[in-house]
Order: C-alpha cells, then structure tokens, then sequence
C-alpha cells in the first residue's frame, strides 16, 4: 500500500471501529507495564526472536536497548544495510509482523540517511532505522518500544493505513515493540563469475564502465505474448539461493523488445532497488518472484517476462503498452 499525505492530521472517521477501540478497556488478569517491563526479547540472532510478555504494554515514552551486539562487520555511514525483524502488539501480546519466515520480507535501509516511508510498512520500522548508527556491527540485535500513534504520526488519517492496522490487529493506543536483526550490507555490484551463457531469446547486455546502460536485441526474435518465462544467468554468484518471502537488495534496467532506451533502471540512479520476493504478496510483478527465487547471492541474470506474469492487459504509462513482453537484466546484491 502505497502511501498518501492526509488533508487533515487527526484521527478521522476513516478508522474502523475495530482499530479505534482495540486498545480500549481494562483486564484484571493483565499488568498494564511500560516498554521493556511489559516484554523481555530471547533467541539468537538470524532467528526470529522470542517475545516473552509480563503484560499488557501501556502507552509511554519510546524505550531502545541493544539486545546483544553482533560479531560481524561494523556498518559505516551509507551503507545500505538489510534488516529483519518482528513487530509485537503489547495489547493482544501477540506477533504481528515477521519477516524471518515465508509471508513477510525485511527492508533495506541506508545507515544515517533520514528515512522517508514509501509504504504503510515503513511506518512501522521507522523507528528501528533510526537507531540504527555507523560502528553498528551485522548481526547486531536491537529493539524499540513506542506507541502505535506515534509510529502512525501524520497518516492518522490515511484509509491505507487504518486499514493495514485493522489487518494486523494493532490499535491506535497500543504499545509495541519492534525487534530487528543487521543482516547484511549490500554491495556495490555483483561478484560473480561469468558462464557464457548466450541463450537465442536473450539480447546482449550493453555497459558503460561494467554497468548496464541497455539491452541490444540485434538477432533476437520478437517475443511471443503467449510465451513462457525465461531466465538465463550472465553472471554465477556464490552466496546464498533467495528463498520465498527474502527481501532483496538489486540493481536492475528494464526494456521492451526492440525499444530505443529502457523503461526503467535504477544503476545511473546509485541506490538499488529493495523489493519482496513472493508470488503472494511480492512487491514486484509475478515474474520477478518467479524468476530470483533460487538465484544465488551475486548474481547477474536476464529474465523475460511474458504478460501473463507482467502487467497483463494493464499498459503503464506511455512506456510499456498492454501485454507487453517485459525484459530484465538483474544484480542480485543481497538478500535475506
């Protein structure tokens, strides 16, 4: 869900009934506690942590801790660093959000860059990607309690985000709290090794100073709309398979068949894209998913997209037509 400035910053009619009153009332069978009294944090980092509740969390002040320092590499200033984490609800002690398994994906921040939220999840991590900080070393695991009114701020009154709270059961009074673990840090370019691979369908990669400035289609045939997906790896990395639900750090340039320029490219823009990696509930089109999963960490590959798994009958834009045949070389620079 894509996020949208409110006209107003106060909390409107558009939350349902169940999100405003879910934090309402009183239990005589539950302690009201405040931040870390309310909750103690178990488990080993790279797995999803354990939330162990003493009782319902009450609204207070934002609490941070350090729940154990990492043994990797220290995190520097720019870094753009991929992070898991969970999100538990202090009202109904239960976990909300986990990115560690199969139905929710990490993020990827940039270590002391102000974060701006892009989507109704950003919410929710802002507060861990703040602290963040440079000298942080990977596999570090740190946790925040804050208030859910706080960490909605401004879009109190955006439907988007009422309605993702309503989903995930998170009243607009609760406390929660937020644990997350330092993945890793995602490089500037794949390490791969060649295979000469040159399949028939695939268009050559054109580069500029070893980055993709466009795809040459020069004794390529022109796509069947019906036809099937496709992938070949350029470059073999040595990392680990991405798996249903990762998050991933890449860079990628998109074209049509036979077109001029690409459609989209993110190396001339220096930042790399973070998407989710799911058939279900991907932040990328069906044939993304389809075709990284399984792709090894420092990666190069070429996909080809056919409709069915792109955008379909939909047209996006002036660039890409309806049914188009959607071509990609990818970097994949991270995952987890």
């Amino acid at each position: 869900m894509r996020l949208r400035r409110p006209s107003t910053l106060v909390l409107s009619a558009l939350l349902p009934a169940t999100l405003a009153l879910a934090a309402c009332g009183s239990s005589d069978d539950n302690a009201q506690l405040k931040g870390f009294d309310a909750v103690s944090v178990s488990g080993a980092a790279g797995e999803a942590p354990k939330l162990d509740w003493k009782g319902q969390m009450a609204s207070g002040k934002q609490q941070e801790k350090v729940i154990h320092e990492g043994d990797g590499a220290a995190v520097a200033k720019g870094d753009r660093v991929i992070v898991n984490f969970v999100v538990g609800d202090g009202w109904t002690k239960k976990t909300v959000i986990d990115s560690y398994g199969p139905d929710a994906g990490g993020f990827v921040t940039e270590v002391g860059a102000k974060a701006q939220p892009q989507q109704v999840t950003d919410l929710l991590t802002l507060p861990i990607t703040d602290e963040i900080k440079a000298g942080m070393k990977l596999g570090t695991r740190l946790a925040v309690t804050v208030d859910s009114k706080d960490v909605i701020g401004q879009y109190l009154g955006d439907a988007s985000v009422s309605s993702y709270m309503s989903q995930h059961d998170i009243g607009n009074e609760d406390g929660l709290v937020i644990v997350a673990d330092l993945v890793s840090v995602v490089p500037a370019a794949p390490d791969g090794k060649p295979t000469n691979v040159s399949p028939a369908w695939a268009p050559k990669v054109v580069e500029k100073k070893g980055a993709p400035t466009a795809l040459d289609f020069s004794g390529v045939a022109k796509p069947d709309p019906k036809g099937k997906l496709e992938v070949a790896t350029l470059l073999q990395g040595t990392g680990a398979p991405v798996e249903a639900g990762d998050v991933i750090a890449a860079n990628y340039l998109g074209q049509l068949y036979d077109a001029k320029k690409p459609f989209d490219e993110s190396y001339s823009r220096g930042t790399p894209l973070s998407a989710v990696i799911s058939e279900d509930f991907g932040t990328v089109v069906k044939g993304w998913s389809k075709a990284l999963e399984g792709v090894k960490v420092g990666s190069r590959v070429l996909i080809k997209i056919p409709p069915k798994l792109g955008y379909g009958d939909q047209a996006q834009g002036k660039d890409i037509p309806a049914n188009s045949t959607l071509y990609f070389v990818v970097d994949v620079l991270a995952a987890g």
